[in-house]
């Protein structure tokens, strides 16, 4: 349960890089992330994950080898953020692949996938920061304490009912009818006790989404925004809890 995507399990807040015009990137630092991102997730895409380890920081490869990684259909960059004076930067991917779930296991749906960045010796790397992994929909992991755990990290209790993680991100309906531009709202509540960051899937044509907030405390709520525009399609936006890669379907309807 817990070695799911690699990609999905590493959830982070991503922002557009493009919406903060203080914080633009020399051209030549944002070409050369960009062709090692395209190039790592290209290796994905073909099943070559010999060849994706050579992107992969030293720090990181052994949780690179351990974990499970995904065959995407298609890969294509949505967003980046830096930081850190341009050395570290986190990107969005919309990796299109199947999801093992009712009504979507024969058709392939992009999946906002979070990918974090550093540069090492003038290239770019892709690594997992160690904190990033302590944080669950069950609350932080902590350092274990005594002979019996050996200092390893601990994970807070875990329901033992497995509908936990089924239920733990829930909507209050999974359908909507939009029509005339009027806006119609799905709430989005989340029942772990830790925090879950959440984002959407492509949406139909001509239709607009907007996600109140991307990042939910224990108990906190949020809302999701749809509405028609001109020529809109029906179809499925789907709401994706990025730390378990639960994928919560919402049927779009338009008149």
């Amino acid at each position: 349960m817990f070695r799911s995507s690699v990609f999905v399990f590493l959830a982070v807040r991503l922002f557009a890089q493009g919406d903060d015009p203080f914080n633009r990137p020399p051209a030549e630092v944002d070409q050369a992330l960009r062709a090692r991102i395209e190039e790592f997730y290209d290796y994905h895409v073909k099943g070559k994950f010999r060849e994706a380890e050579a992107l992969v920081a030293e720090d990181t490869q052994e949780f690179y080898y351990s974990h499970n990684k995904p065959k995407y259909l298609s890969a294509e960059i949505s967003r980046i953020q830096y930081s850190d004076n341009f050395t570290k930067a986190k990107a969005t991917i919309l990796c299109e692949q199947y999801v093992m779930m009712p009504g979507f296991s024969d058709k392939p749906i992009k999946v906002p996938t979070p990918s974090t960045w550093k540069l090492v010796d003038g290239k770019w790397f892709w690594y997992v920061d160690p904190e990033s992994l302590r944080q669950t929909p069950f609350g932080k992991m902590t350092a274990g304490a005594g002979p019996a755990t050996g200092g390893a990290p601990v994970l807070p209790a875990i329901p033992a009912n497995a509908d936990f993680l089924a239920n733990q991100v829930q909507l209050d309906k999974n359908s909507v009818t939009l029509q005339g531009g009027q806006a119609e709202t799905v709430m989005i509540a989340n029942a772990a006790p830790g925090m879950v960051n959440i984002s959407l899937s492509a949406l139909p044509a001509g239709v607009d989404g907007k996600l109140e907030r991307t990042s939910l405390k224990a108990g906190e709520k949020t809302s999701l925004t749809l509405r028609a525009g001109p020529n809109a399609k029906p179809g499925v936006v789907s709401v994706i809890v990025e730390q378990t890669g639960r994928v919560l379907p919402v049927q779009i309807h338009v008149k």
